[in-house]
């Protein structure tokens, strides 16, 4: 029997210096995307609408793509807790190539997809040609930004997140530098307008690649992980590792398309509605960052001490985790519920949008409690190798709860925009019971990876 156990503080001291860094470095992230709408919002309401709708297209295809990371770091940090580093590195060499041949020959097929497809979603032709535009440069680094998870999920799996964060405020910082120049023709760079913020964000993301790569050649790396750079091997240690990130593929696209549907539904109740949805999930991206911190930390926690035959602690792990989080996105949702007029206006000073926005963030506050718990648990399903069924589970509740459910309430019941928060409520709160009992029943115990 495991028996093996840490004392709170220190389970709690481990879990914040693995998620703090992840927590930094996607708040550097959204900071920077958000500067380079304010940069793209100076060009005219179609250059937004443009980057807008080609930057929803291509993370919806880096949603799919990102998965690898799911499979290799949680392969990383099992055989790291076996202490089998060489195997760890061969899981990070296999998923390097797989991931620049197979994301390059995506981008083109993703490329020439868009440009018979976005005719189809917008009918305004200037959309189309700046969007077009802009998935031409952005598509280009598919396979750069998949290499790039696989380094991610190396760094995260051998409990090194400081790479990520230092990497991150660094490409991060560069984009927005390239994106000044080549969106409006500053510092040497031609004025591409709207499709050179695609591609600044091509040329910052391969720079990022090109920075987890030299962080491999360090001391301690390049001595506790060897060869990362010779030849690939082991076709049957990748096959195990897309066996992982398959089914978290498909359910972040899943999802991906199901808020996708979300908002096309927000715009039939009103385009006030679809604005002031579009501002409460602006701060969802912030209020989840602690969530997404303590799930990646968890992940790597729980598969680590999996490959140490430390159940017990895994699970300690998992529910210190779940407290933290709590703790972080409960004190925001307390905010959400008291004071979202004051919140909303940091955003937007439009009063209507204000007005209509004001239920749906008191909404999220209540739903905080509930996806802080579900993420980490989530996470844990992660590390411990258990993707298919909560990947079946979140995918049944998105198409056969939530999207009816707020068609029905918001436009046949005519509820408006409250509905359809309501719905989105019941709908995170039903994955966090899923994946808490899930978690608690303890079949991801008997998971091989």
């Amino acid at each position: 029997m495991d028996m093996y156990s840490l004392a709170p503080r220190e389970l709690n001291r481990k879990l914040i210096n693995l998620a703090m860094p992840i927590m930094l470095a996607s708040l550097s992230q959204t900071l920077m995307s958000l500067i380079d709408i304010a940069m793209v919002g100076r060009l005219g309401a179609s250059a937004v609408a443009a980057v807008g709708l080609g930057g929803m297209l291509t993370y919806t295809v880096i949603a799919f793509l990102n998965a690898i990371q799911a499979g290799v770091q949680t392969v990383v940090a099992r055989r790291v807790g076996e202490g089998r580093h060489r195997d760890a590195v061969e899981a990070v060499r296999i998923s390097l190539y797989f991931a620049l041949l197979v994301g390059s020959l995506l981008a083109g097929v993703f490329i020439w997809m868009t440009r018979h497809l976005l005719p189809i979603i917008n009918a305004d032709q200037d959309v189309v040609y700046l969007s077009t535009a802009y998935i031409g440069w952005r598509g280009l680094s598919l396979g750069i930004v998949m290499a790039g998870y696989v380094f991610y999920a190396f760094y995260n799996g051998i409990s090194q997140p400081r790479v990520h964060l230092i990497v991150s405020v660094a490409a991060n910082t560069l984009n927005v530098i390239l994106n000044y120049g080549l969106i409006f023709g500053r510092l040497g760079l031609p004025a591409m307008g709207a499709p050179g913020a695609g591609l600044a964000t091509t040329l910052s993301s391969t720079v990022a690649l090109f920075l987890y790569a030299l962080f491999t050649l360090t001391g301690p790396i390049r001595s506790q992980y060897p060869g990362l750079w010779a030849a690939p091997g082991q076709l049957p240690l990748l096959g195990r590792i897309l066996k992982l990130a398959l089914p978290v593929s498909v359910q972040n696209f899943g999802v991906m398309v199901g808020f996708t549907s979300f908002m096309v539904l927000m715009g039939w109740v009103s385009t006030v509605a679809l604005a002031a949805t579009e501002i409460v999930f602006n701060i969802l991206s912030f209020s989840f960052m602690p969530a997404m911190g303590f799930l990646y930390a968890t992940q790597t926690l729980v598969s680590e001490n999996i490959g140490r035959e430390r159940t017990q602690l895994a699970e300690a792990f998992a529910q210190a985790a779940a407290r933290l989080s709590l703790m972080f996105m409960g004190t925001m949702g307390i905010l959400f519920m008291a004071i979202p007029r004051l919140i909303l206006l940091v955003f937007t000073p439009d009063q209507a949008i204000v007005a209509t926005a004001v239920m749906p963030l008191r909404v999220l506050g209540i739903a905080q409690f509930f996806d802080a718990v579900g993420m980490v648990y989530h996470g844990a399903l992660r590390g411990a190798g258990d993707n298919t069924f909560p990947a079946a589970a979140e995918l049944t509740l998105m198409w056969l709860l939530f999207l009816p459910a707020t068609y029905i309430t918001a436009i046949r019941f005519d509820w408006g925009i409250i509905g359809g928060w309501i719905a989105l409520a019941i709908y995170i709160a039903g994955y966090a019971v899923v994946a808490y009992l899930r978690f608690k029943k303890g079949p991801w115990k008997k998971v091989i990876v």
